[in-house]
């Protein structure tokens, strides 16, 4: 059953004031959902930021614990010899005097020795 345009036309010329009216308004309704919904400022904008949101505050938690560590550390430095003696040992490869340093320098993978 194909409509044609004069005839849809017409069709709505014959309707009441209210089905005019109840028309207009669910042509405003679905208007103003999809203005609100996909706005600048809409439903699915508001969404992302709260994703965007949940994802610095897990990235500022995390931030937050590594500073503390970092701190702990600049604090053990400033106090504690030890904490500097390791320090010196594994990051800069410092030895006392008078000590000797051995290495272990291993050959190969021992499962590249069986073939």
């Amino acid at each position: 059953m194909k409509m044609s345009f004069k005839s849809l036309r017409e069709s709505i010329f014959k309707w009441t004031k209210a089905q005019k009216t109840l028309a207009l308004g669910m042509v405003l309704i679905v208007t103003m959902f999809l203005a609100a919904a996909f706005s600048d400022k809409g439903f699915m904008n508001v969404y992302d930021f709260a994703v965007e949101l949940d994802y610095l505050k897990q990235s500022n938690a995390i931030l937050m614990k590594e500073n503390g560590r970092i701190q702990s550390e600049i604090d053990a430095l400033k106090s504690d010899p030890y904490a500097v003696e390791m320090v010196a040992r594994d990051k800069l490869n410092m030895v006392k005097p008078g000590e000797q340093v051995y290495q272990i320098v291993r050959e190969g993978h021992p499962s590249e020795k069986i073939r």
